[in-house]
C-alpha cells in the first residue's frame, strides 16, 4: 500500500475531457448502474447533451411556458473509463459544470453523488469507488421530474464534463482566488490565494510558485513560498505580487493576464494551474452610475436565457459567442445571466470580448431552484452560492452578483424574502468573493419600503419605473434598471391596421413587427429610454430580451411554443427593434434601416405607415424617386380635435333590439330581449369620424361592447366591438382606440358581457376626424423617423439619413417578385474540425433580380455532406411545431437558418445544398480544419 501511495504521491495531476462516447436511453433504468448491464443498443451521445430539444413539439400542451418540448422525465447515462494502475493513490474526480437535473452519479454500482440544482458545477468524488488498472463504469441517472421552470430549461448532461485525477497532495478545485487593488498607471497589487488539500495521513512540506504573464505571454511577476499541507486538512496559501505598468481590462479593451499557480511535492512539480483575469477597477456609485476604471459607463445590456435556440439547452461555445457577437454589434456592452448560473465557458467569452456581466444565482427560492419545500434554506444556498462564486470570482467580466429575480416577500411566499435571509444570502455569497456588490432583481415596489432590502449593496428594478420607492428609501444605494421594456414581435411580420394600444393582439398569434407592442406589465422601449434619460442616477438598463427563447411565449402561450421578447428571432435575426436599440447604443456609427417590407400586394393605394431607423437626426423618404419629405427626430405631431369635448357623457340603458340588427351575435351575450347598459356622447352636427377613443376605469380588456353610431335622424349602427377577454394575462390599458370612417353626429358604447365583475361603463368618450394616436406613442418620434400615411404603390422606397444636415448613409427596399433562387450565407467559412465548431447558413429567397422576398414560406430541403452535418434548422417563427431536427425547414417571411456542426477529425470540405419545390437547387462550401494541438 505505501508503494501504491507513493506513486499516487510522484503523479501529476491531469484533467480528461469527458464529453466523448456516453450511452444514453430515456426512461427509468435502474440497473443500468450495474458494471455487467448491457448498454450496447442504447443511443451513443456525445455530452453537452440535451434529451429533449429533438422533439416532438406536443401542439396540444396547454401551455407553452416550457417550450411544449418532452424536457420532463427521467434517462440514464453510462460511459466507460480507465485510470492506471500506476496512479493508485491518487484522487478521482468527476467535474460536471450542470447536469438538469437532480443527478445521481453511480460509479460500479454504487452511489459515488449527487446534486440538487441543474444549473450549478459540482464535483464527486469517485476515489473510493474506483478501480484502478481495471474497467469502471460511470452511470448517471438525471431526473427533471420535480424541476420547477418559467421556461425551457433542457434536460441531461447539458454542459462539459471531466474526470480529474490528482495527487493526494493538490489544489483544491475552484480554491484560486485572484484580486487586484492599488490600481495606477504605474502598478498594481495582486493578491493570489490558493486553497491546497492533503489527503495524506502525515504532513507535507509543499511549495508554491506563482508566475504573472502578460498578454504578449512575458513574464511580468513571480514568487515562490514554501508550506506544510497539514494531514487531512486544506490549507490556503496567499502570494502577493506586484505588477508594473498594468494594462486594464476594459469594454473596449479586454486585456487579460495569466497566473500559473505551479505545486512541487518534496520539489517535484504535481500540478499546474493557469488562470486568467483582469486588472480593472469598478465602483457602483448611487448618483455617477458605474465608474469602469474611473470613467462613467452606461450598461447597454440584454438578459439571456441559456438556451441556445434550435440548439436547446446544450451549450455550444460558438453559438453562444454568435449570440455575443450579435449582441455587440446592436452596442450591447452587458448580459445578466437570466435568472441562472451560465455555463463557464461563457464567462470566458464575456472576458475575451469585454462584456460586462450581471451573474445570477436564482430565480426564485421555490422550486425553480430544485429546492423542496421542507429543505432548510441557509444551507441549500451557502451550497450553491459557494459553487457559483469560487467558478466565477476570477474572471474579471463579472461586475455584480445576483442572489434572485422577482422574489415575493414572506409570508407571501413561504419561500419568499425576508430580512434575515437577504443579510445570509448576500454574506454567503461575500463568504467567496468581497470584491463585488450583491443585489436582487427587484419587482414589488413595496420591498423597497418593508426595510427586506436593507442588507443588499444595489437593487435592481424590472418594468415601469418601480425603482422610485428605492430611490427615496436608499438614496445611497445604486439602482440598476435590470428588465425594461418587454416588448414584443414577429420578426418580418407586418400587419395593418396597427394596434392603438400596446397590448392590443389582434392578429394572434403574430405580434404586429411595427414594434408598438409590449407586455402588458411593460412598455415600448423609447418609454424606457425617456426614463434612463430623466432618472440619470441609474446605472444602465438590461432590456428583456436580446435573444427569443424557448417557453414564456407571451401573449400567445397556447398556440406558440417560443417567446416573442427578443431584440433578434430564435435563430438570430434582427427584428426592426434591433436597429431601434443600435441607433441609440451606437450614436457614431451610421445605421439606416427602413420597416417595413414593400410588398403590400391588393393595398395599392392604400396608406402604409413607413418607419426609418437611424442614428442621424432626420431622414428623407423617396418612393420611385419622388420625395415624401424629411422628419426630425423631436418633431412630434399635434393631437388632433375632440369633437366631443364639452359634451355631458350620458349613460343609460336600452334594448338590443335598438341596435341595428347587423350587430355581430359574439359581441354581447345577452339575448335580443335583454337591456343593456350603454355610455353616449353627441358631438352636434354629423361629423366624419375617423378614431374613437374609450377610457375605462379598469383594464379595456375586461370590457366586453359594441360602438355604435348614428346622425340625429338615423339608426344606430355598429362601427366597432370588442369581446371581453383575459388576455393579454398580468395587466393592460385603460384605453381602447378604435379607427372607423364614419359620418355621425352621435356615438354610444354599447355594453355586453364584461369579466371580473367590473361595471360596465366608460369614464370618457373621445372622437377625432383625423387619425387618432395615444399620446403614450408621442416618445417614438424622438427615437424613429416616421411617415404615418404612405400611399402604397409598388417599386422602390429609400431613405438617406442626415446628422446636422450631412448625409450619413441610405437604405433601400424593393418589391420583390416571385421568389426565383435561395441564396445561402454562412456566417463562417472556416470551421475547426473537433466535432463542436458550427457555422449558421442564412437560407433566404431572392427574386430574379436578386430582391428579397419577405413573404416567401417555401418548404426547404437541407442535405449537409462532406465532413460535417446538420444540427439543427429553424426559421424564427414561434409557433413552429417542427422538429429542429428535421432536414426540411420553412422560410419564415423570407429567411431560415440551418446550423451546420463539423465533424471531429482531420478536416475537409462540408457542403450544404438547399432545395425547395420550383426553385434551383443551392449550395455553399465550407472548410475544416484540424484542431490546433
Amino acid at each position: 500500500m505505501a508503494i501504491a501511495f507513493g506513486v499516487g504521491v510522484d503523479s501529476f495531476a491531469r484533467t480528461i475531457d469527458f464529453n466523448l462516447g456516453w450511452r444514453f436511453k430515456r426512461g427509468d433504468h435502474p440497473e443500468a448502474k450495474q458494471l455487467a448491464f448491457d448498454d450496447y443498443s442504447w443511443e451513443e451521445v456525445n455530452t453537452p447533451h440535451d434529451w429533449a430539444i429533438a422533439g416532438p413539439f406536443d401542439a396540444n400542451e396547454k401551455s407553452g411556458y416550457a417550450g411544449k418540448l418532452p424536457w420532463r422525465g427521467v434517462a440514464w447515462y453510462r460511459k466507460w473509463i480507465a485510470v492506471d494502475r500506476r496512479e493508485e493513490g491518487s484522487q478521482v474526480y468527476l467535474d460536471f459544470d450542470g447536469v438538469m437535473a437532480s443527478p445521481k452519479v453511480y460509479v460500479n454500482g454504487q452511489l459515488a453523488g449527487e446534486w440538487d440544482y441543474g444549473y450549478t458545477p459540482f464535483r464527486i468524488d469517485i476515489t473510493p469507488y474506483v478501480k484502478f488498472g481495471r474497467a469502471n463504469v460511470v452511470a448517471v441517472r438525471v431526473d427533471t421530474t420535480g424541476h420547477g421552470t418559467r421556461w425551457y430549461p433542457g434536460a441531461g448532461i447539458y454542459r462539459k464534463a471531466f474526470l480529474t485525477v490528482s495527487p493526494p497532495v493538490h489544489l483544491v478545485k475552484n480554491g484560486t482566488a485572484i484580486v487586484t487593488s492599488d490600481v495606477s498607471a504605474e502598478k498594481a497589487t495582486v493578491t493570489i490565494d490558493n486553497e491546497i488539500e492533503n489527503h495524506l495521513e502525515s504532513d507535507e512540506p509543499i511549495d508554491l510558485e506563482v508566475t504573472i504573464y502578460a498578454p504578449d505571454w512575458q513574464e511580468v511577476a513571480k514568487r515562490r513560498l514554501s508550506e506544510v499541507a497539514k494531514a487531512g486538512a486544506t490549507i490556503e496559501v496567499s502570494t502577493t505580487l506586484e505588477l508594473p505598468q498594468p494594462q486594464l481590462w476594459d469594454i473596449d479593451s479586454p486585456t487579460l493576464y495569466q497566473a500559473k499557480t505551479s505545486l512541487l511535492v518534496a520539489g517535484k512539480e504535481v500540478e499546474r494551474r493557469d488562470v486568467r483575469f483582469g486588472v480593472r477597477t469598478i465602483e457602483l456609485t448611487p448618483s455617477d452610475g458605474l465608474l469602469l476604471n474611473g470613467r462613467r459607463v452606461a450598461l447597454k445590456g440584454v438578459n439571456l436565457h441559456h438556451d441556445l435556440g434550435p440548439l436547446g439547452g446544450a451549450f455550444n461555445r460558438r453559438a453562444a459567442e454568435r449570440q455575443l457577437e450579435i449582441m455587440q454589434e446592436m452596442g450591447a456592452n452587458a448580459i445578466r445571466t437570466a435568472h441562472n448560473p451560465p455555463a463557464a465557458e461563457l464567462l470566458d467569452l464575456c472576458d475575451e470580448r469585454g462584456v460586462l456581466v450581471w451573474d445570477e444565482l436564482f430565480d426564485k427560492w421555490n422550486e425553480t431552484a430544485d429546492k423542496r419545500p421542507d429543505e432548510p434554506f441557509e444551507p441549500y444556498y451557502a451550497r450553491h452560492a459557494a459553487a457559483l462564486v469560487r467558478r466565477d470570482r476570477n474572471h474579471p467580466s463579472v461586475f455584480v452578483w445576483s442572489i434572485g429575480n422577482e422574489i415575493v416577500e414572506a409570508p407571501h411566499d413561504p419561500h419568499g424574502l425576508t430580512k434575515e435571509r437577504v443579510a445570509f444570502a448576500r454574506e454567503a455569497i461575500r463568504a467567496h468573493d468581497a470584491t463585488r456588490p450583491v443585489g436582487l432583481g427587484c419587482h414589488i415596489p413595496h420591498s423597497a419600503e418593508s426595510g427586506v432590502l436593507d442588507a443588499l449593496d444595489f437593487t435592481g428594478w424590472n418594468y415601469q419605473a418601480r425603482y422610485e420607492r428605492a430611490r427615496n428609501r436608499y438614496p445611497d444605494k445604486p439602482i440598476i434598471y435590470s428588465e425594461t421594456a418587454s416588448a414584443l414581435s414577429t420578426r418580418g411580420a407586418y400587419r395593418l391596421p396597427i394596434a392603438g394600444a400596446k397590448c392590443d393582439f389582434p392578429d394572434a398569434p403574430v405580434v404586429n413587427a411595427y414594434e408598438f407592442s409590449s407586455a402588458a406589465w411593460a412598455d415600448i422601449p423609447e418609454v424606457e429610454f425617456e426614463r434612463l434619460r430623466r432618472d440619470d442616477y441609474l446605472l444602465g438598463e438590461f432590456i428583456w430580451t436580446g435573444f427569443d427563447y424557448l417557453g414564456e411565449p407571451t401573449p400567445f402561450e397556447h398556440d406558440a411554443r417560443s417567446s416573442y421578447f427578443g431584440v433578434v428571432d430564435l435563430v438570430g435575426l434582427p427584428k426592426d427593434r434591433y436597429y431601434l436599440y443600435r441607433s441609440l447604443w451606437r450614436p457614431h456609427t451610421p445605421t439606416v434601416h427602413i420597416a417595413p417590407h414593400w410588398n403590400w400586394n391588393g393595398h395599392e393605394g392604400q396608406n402604409v405607415p413607413v418607419i426609418v431607423y437611424t442614428n442621424g437626426d432626420s431622414a428623407e423618404l423617396f418612393l420611385n424617386g419622388k420625395s415624401l419629405g424629411v422628419r426630425r427626430k423631436g418633431e412630434r405631431p399635434s393631437t388632433p380635435k375632440d369633437l366631443a369635448a364639452g359634451a355631458t357623457l350620458e349613460v343609460g340603458g336600452a334594448k338590443l333590439t335598438e341596435a341595428a340588427t347587423s350587430s355581430s351575435t359574439s359581441l354581447v351575450s345577452a339575448s335580443a330581449s335583454e337591456s343593456s347598459t350603454w355610455s353616449m356622447v353627441q358631438i352636434g352636427a354629423a361629423s366624419h369620424v375617423r378614431s374613437i377613443a374609450l377610457d375605462f376605469p379598469r383594464e379595456s380588456k375586461l370590457y366586453g361592447y359594441r360602438i355604435e353610431a348614428a346622425n340625429d335622424d338615423g339608426d344606430w349602427r355598429e362601427v366597432a366591438s370588442h369581446v371581453a377577454t383575459h388576455e393579454p394575462a398580468w395587466g393592460g390599458v385603460n384605453e381602447a382606440i378604435h379607427h372607423v370612417d364614419v359620418q355621425a353626429s352621435k356615438l354610444r358604447v354599447v355594453f355586453g358581457a364584461c369579466l371580473d365583475n367590473v361595471e360596465p361603463k366608460v369614464s370618457s368618450i373621445r372622437v377625432y376626424a383625423d387619425k387618432y394616436e395615444s399620446p403614450y406613442y408621442l416618445p417614438t418620434y424622438d427615437y424613429r423617423l416616421r411617415w404615418n400615411e404612405v400611399a402604397y404603390e409598388p417599386g422602390e422606397l429609400r431613405a438617406v439619413a442626415y446628422q446636422e444636415g450631412e448625409p450619413i448613409g441610405e437604405a433601400v427596399v424593393r418589391t420583390a417578385g416571385a421568389p426565383a433562387k435561395l441564396v445561402l450565407t454562412a456566417d463562417r467559412s472556416t470551421l475547426t474540425a473537433d466535432g463542436q465548431d458550427l457555422a449558421f447558413v442564412t437560407l433566404e429567397a431572392v427574386d430574379e433580380r436578386g430582391t428579397p422576398c419577405p413573404l416567401a414560406d417555401a418548404l426547404v430541403e437541407v442535405e449537409v455532406t462532406g465532413v460535417g452535418k446538420l444540427a439543427a434548422a429553424a426559421g424564427g417563427d414561434p409557433t413552429s411545431m417542427r422538429s429542429f431536427q428535421d432536414s426540411k425547414v420553412a422560410l419564415f417571411n423570407g429567411k431560415a437558418v440551418a446550423i451546420i456542426r463539423a465533424d471531429q477529425g482531420l478536416g475537409g470540405e462540408v457542403t450544404v445544398e438547399a432545395t425547395a419545390a420550383g426553385l434551383p437547387s443551392q449550395s455553399i462550401t465550407l472548410q475544416t480544419r484540424r484542431q490546433s494541438p
